[in-house]
């Protein structure tokens, strides 16, 4: 059974009984989830949504071993030694660097704020950037690990809060294919200054 804290899983499951087949299967998710994030909490979850989390959880799973498959394979035929193991989980991606900014405090909406805009280069990175912003950026790993395509994510953060903004598809010229928020929605105005300033510091081109 995953280590959690026995207190917090006693309570739960004497407030939502379960077989023991099915509680030991939330907590291996409970466990894995709460190794991931340290503040992850069982209170005001319900036997339903956590078993809805866990069904997502193990989706995930198996779209980042079918993404890891893909690249090993990829990374076999690379390798020029015939057998050699890979040595890295991620694609080799764009050779863009990722880029940060810091707004001075004038034009800074809130006291520490900065932006980042990185590259997503792992099935678990790309999953969950999926997961999060619901589209379905996690189908073009196919194209990421061929070189024909590179993904990368805005993020805002202040107040201690980091918020996913943006996600971003780059061709290998260093073309903006396609950009989209959460649910797919487009950038707002806000959002659109922070992509202008990116693409002139790293040579981006960004479509109308």
């Amino acid at each position: 059974m995953a280590s959690w804290p026995s207190g917090a899983r006693w309570r739960f499951f004497c407030e939502h009984p379960a077989s023991k087949e099915e509680t030991d299967d939330l907590c291996d998710y409970v466990g894995a989830k709460h190794r991931r994030d340290g503040a992850y909490s069982l209170k005001g979850r319900t036997l339903a949504s956590l078993h809805r989390q866990m069904s997502d959880w193990h989706r995930d799973l198996a779209a980042i071993e079918r993404i890891e498959a893909m690249r090993r394979r990829a990374a076999a035929r690379a390798q020029p030694v015939a057998g050699a193991p890979a040595q890295c989980s991620a694609w080799d991606g764009s050779r863009l660097q990722d880029w940060e900014w810091h707004p001075p405090p004038k034009e800074a909406k809130a006291h520490g704020e900065w932006f980042s805009i990185r590259q997503l280069k792992t099935a678990e990175d790309l999953v969950a950037e999926s997961r999060a912003m619901h589209h379905c950026v996690s189908s073009y790993a196919t194209k990421c690990i061929a070189g024909n395509a590179s993904i990368w994510a805005l993020r805002r953060k202040a107040l201690g809060k980091t918020e996913r903004l943006l996600t971003i598809e780059l061709d290998p010229q260093h073309r903006a294919v396609q950009v989209r928020g959460f649910g797919n929605r487009l950038a707002t105005t806000d959002e659109r200054k922070i992509l202008e300033r990116w693409a002139k510091a790293k040579c981006v081109t960004l479509q109308d």
